[in-house]
């Protein structure tokens, strides 16, 4: 078995119809991250806060298409990836371990969690 950290995304697909990330992984798993899901779970300071003060996702119950609609990815380094959103944001930076951690897949939540 390979340890987390060799594990790496070798591919990814758009899905616009579903709106959804599809990663394919070194180790061979295909993971599924909803892009509405995947922003707000953005951890830049804009969106997730910082300093004990909060960030716009946390004050806002509807996202706009633009802002839920992705558009690209960036790899940052060997560790991580930046979506690109069509609202223009772009300064999230996803670890992989956290890609991995945020997978919606049915082999990764099989409660429906």
């Amino acid at each position: 078995m390979q340890e987390e950290r060799d594990v790496f995304p070798t591919s990814f697909l758009l899905d616009d119809q579903q709106r959804r990330l599809i990663l394919s992984w070194s180790d061979g798993h295909e993971s599924i991250h909803s892009w509405e899901k995947l922003r707000r779970a953005c951890p830049c300071a804009f969106c997730a806060g910082e300093g004990g003060s909060p960030g716009m996702l946390q004050r806002r119950q509807q996202l706009n298409r633009e802002e839920t609609t992705l558009v690209n990815l960036e790899p940052v380094g060997r560790y991580g990836l930046t979506p690109i959103w069509e609202d223009g944001h772009r300064t999230g930076i996803f670890t992989f371990e956290k890609l991995r951690q945020l997978c919606e897949c049915p082999q990764c939540r099989p409660s429906g969690r």
